[in-house]
This record gives structure tokens, sequence and C-alpha cells, in this order.
């Protein structure tokens, strides 16, 4: 603009002047540039991630807040409600975060928001609602660790975790019943441990240190009680990693805990369900918990029967000295282990406490796959077992014979 304005004035002075006056000429004005634009703004300092991954050297990588508070698991919350309200709510406060980042190991798949009783949200991990400790008085802390047995700090890397809730056994004919940690009719919170994401696991009564008794060479029965398969490497501080282990099923692999291989129940639709408990009767799978004893060690191979069928008046038995033997009384021990190889197709074969027809007084105790007409029938006799059963067909009276049971 500079240099156009003076070039104009220039034109019209010399337009103003004869050719016979004198040219004067007008300097060139020094062009100024404009002064620099104002330098660019100091960038923000960094925004810490709403839930951050920290290395706690007891207890490995750990989940905090933006601020690095810990976050915690309860266990009561198994089905992925929060169970933590009133006063609880002041030791233990709900952990939301509305626009949820992420530091690096850590997967957005693995987050979800819950609302709660009162109306509120809370920011839950793999299912389990996430809390902060009112008594972690600064950053990095980790106080509430194991608190009560059932607070544990958050981690993501937990192969398994401890659930305590009401065990609501279902048995064979669908009915539900309360059951408490002895697995007997009962209002009783007990504790058990489930994979991460709240699926409890079982273990079989029939079962001995690290052999699985229950599921067969094809797997045909794995939909009822499929084995565990996970690996384990982080657990809860309640637990001894040292208490689990693998075995090897069929070329399939299976964790146990305390010896005892692990197993899933077919019938648990959600996370929290322990349906299994009551399974075809209570106490035939019971849950896993810190207080589980060790798994037996396995003793001599089971006394083995293959039983067939003469049409409908008899079971025909072979195996332990029996040749062709029909409906033969038996004598068994309490402890010891008796498998029955049954093909008897439309005959149906039972232990029973009385001896009936149809499926009522089934004896479901330490017996596998009980009225099984082809497969493999094992009975482990319980200590408390009776002193008589039967086994019968479920068809027909005249299928039938006595078990003694002796120490």
């Amino acid at each position: 603009m500079k240099k156009i304005l003076v070039v104009f004035v220039s034109a019209i002075f010399m337009m103003g002047c004869s050719s016979d006056d004198p040219v004067t000429t007008v300097p060139e004005p020094d062009i100024i540039d404009n002064p620099d634009p104002d330098p660019e703004p100091e960038p923000d300092p960094e925004v810490a991630n709403s839930v951050r991954l920290v290395n706690d050297a007891t207890f490995g990588n750990v989940m905090t807040d933006s601020e690095g508070f810990t976050l915690y698991f309860f266990a009561k919350d198994s089905k992925g409600d929060s169970t933590c309200e009133n006063g609880c709510l002041a030791a233990w406060p709900a952990f939301h975060s509305e626009e949820l980042t992420l530091d690096d190991g850590l997967e957005a798949s693995d987050f979800a928001s819950i609302t709660r009783a009162d109306g509120s949200s809370q920011t839950t991990y793999k299912g389990w609602p996430l809390y902060l400790f009112a008594s972690d008085s600064a950053a990095g802390q980790i106080t509430g660790d194991g608190s009560g047995g059932v607070w544990f700090v958050a981690k993501p890397d937990y192969s398994v975790m401890v659930a305590k809730a009401q065990l609501v056994g279902r048995d064979s004919s669908g009915d539900e019943t309360n059951l408490n940690s002895a697995f007997e009719p009962g209002d009783e919170e007990t504790t058990y441990i489930t994979d991460a994401s709240g699926n409890t696991l079982y273990s079989f009564i029939n079962d001995t240190k690290n052999v699985n008794n229950f599921t067969a060479d094809d797997f045909s029965n794995n939909g009822v009680w499929p084995i565990v398969d996970i690996s384990i490497s982080n657990v809860p501080s309640i637990l001894e990693l040292s208490d689990f282990g693998a075995l090897t099923v069929f070329g399939e692999s299976q964790i146990s805990y305390k010896g005892w291989p692990l197993y899933y129940f077919g019938q648990d639709a959600a996370r929290g369900d322990n349906f299994g408990v009551g399974f075809p009767a209570a106490g035939i799978w019971p849950t896993v918990n810190p207080d589980t004893e060790n798994a037996p060690e396995a003793e001599a191979s089971a006394t083995l029967y293959t039983v067939t069928n003469q049409g409908a008046s008899a079971y025909v038995f072979n195996g332990e000295g029996l040749t062709d033997a029909s409906n033969p009384d038996f004598t068994f021990k309490r402890g010891e282990t008796y498998e029955f190889q049954v093909n008897t197709p439309g005959h149906p074969f039972f232990i029973k406490s009385a001896q009936t027809t149809g499926t009522d007084n089934t004896f479901d105790e330490g017996v596998t796959d009980n009225g099984a007409s082809s497969g493999s029938i094992i009975f482990t006799v319980p200590n408390d077992a009776p002193d008589t059963l039967f086994y019968i067909c479920e068809f027909h009276f005249s299928m039938t014979g006595t078990i003694n049971i002796t120490d």
C-alpha cells in the first residue's frame, strides 16, 4: 500500500510540471514488512486418562483413577450389579467416568456402565463394578485389598475371581432351593471361585487328585459340565496361586484347584448363576473356595462290571467273578468305587434307596449318570451311605437286585 501511494503522489507531481520544468526525483521510501504474528500458544499439560494402569511393587498391574487413586472390586457384585449401598458407599465410593479414556494395556471392550439403584452411574470392568476406598489417603496407596475377604484391588489380569453370594441350587427336576456353604437348604452368603468374568467354577465329588472321572472320551457330556480351560497367572490375594494346576483330559487341558478338576455348569446362563450346586442333587457338584479340602489321591481302579439285559426280565452282569449273572445281589464297601458299563437300551439302570420303578427314590450321592441305559455309571460309595441300596430298571420291577453296604 505504501508503494502505491508514493507512486500515485509522484505521478500527480509530475503532471503539474511543464516539459521545461526540471524534474525532481522523489526517493523510493523504505518498505516496512508487517510485524511477526503472535507466537503459537503453549500446549496444555497432558491430561491423565480416566482409568490408568499403574505397576505396583506388590500387586503388579493395578487400575487407578486419573489422579492415581486405586480402584477395587467387590466380591458380592458377582452378578454385575452393585450391592454396596448406603453406609457401604461412604467407605467405598462408586467410581464413574463419563468420558472413558484408558492407558495402553486396557481394552475399551472390557468396560461398561451400569445404573445403580439410586439412579447414579458406575463404571464396570469385565462386569465387576469399580470402587475407590475412602481410607486410601494418597495416590498409589492400596490399603483396601483383602478387606473383609470381599474387597480386592482391581487388576486387569486376574485369571479367576472371588464371589460371595447366596447359592441357589437347581435340581434335576428344575426346582430351585437356597443352599448354604454345606450345600444344605438354608440362607447364607457363601464364598466361592469364579472365572474373571464371574462365571461359577465347580468340582465333582467323584474326581480324585488331578483325575477327571466324569468327562466322556468323546466329550459327549461336556455340554452339561464343560471343563474349564483357562490360563492361570494372577489370582486375588485371598487365594494361593500354587493351589491351581492343570491336567490333560483326552487331549484337552483342564485347570484344577487343590487337585480338583474344575468345571462350568451348562445351565448357568448368566454370570453369578450357581445352579450347579443343586444338580442332580445338592452337594454332588460343589463350588470351591479357600477352605476346600485337597482332592483325595486316586485309589486302585474301580471294580468294573458290564451290564446287559435279558429282555425285560433281568439285568445280566459280567466281571469280578460274575459270568452272565442275572439280577445278582452285591456287597459294596464305603469309600470304594464301582463302575457299571451299561448297554441296556430301553432299560435305564438306577441306583435307589427304595426298590421302586420310576424315577423316585434315586440315590445320587456319589453316583455319576444314574439312570443311564448306555455308557458308564460310576458309584463311589459315600461314608454315610445306608446299609441297603438297590439297582432297578426304571420301567420293569423284574430287573432288580440288592446292594449291601459295609465298612
